[in-house]
């Protein structure tokens, strides 16, 4: 975990997938205490001071998935690597509640 520009403490925690503020290629995520509207599953991970990233996906059933993974920050872009997602993330938008990115290659998405 690298810090070239944002403040990477603030990506520090568990996000999750608001897929109805979603924008384009923008995908919006928010924290875990955000009153989220139904929805029969969300996508979520959680990334570490550690370096490492869980994820919660869910299955075909709607039961909870999860995998484990990596994650690093190198100034705007934040790379994850765990099954499910995959991907290098442009940070376009970070406060303490709202985290937005494009997905910058082929695996970037959530499986929605």
């Amino acid at each position: 975990m690298a810090d070239d520009g944002l403040k990477s403490e603030l990506l520090l925690g568990t996000w999750v997938h608001s897929h109805e503020e979603d924008r384009g290629e923008r995908q919006v995520y928010r924290r875990l205490d955000f009153e989220f509207p139904p929805s029969r599953g969300r996508m979520s991970f959680t990334l570490m001071k550690t370096g490492e990233a869980s994820l919660d996906t869910p299955g075909p059933d709607d039961r909870s998935r999860a995998a484990t993974g990596g994650w690093e920050l190198t100034g705007s872009t934040l790379t994850i690597d765990a099954p499910g997602l995959t991907g290098r993330y442009q940070v376009v938008a970070l406060s303490a509640d709202r985290l937005v990115v494009i997905p910058q290659e082929e695996g970037g998405k959530d499986g929605r």
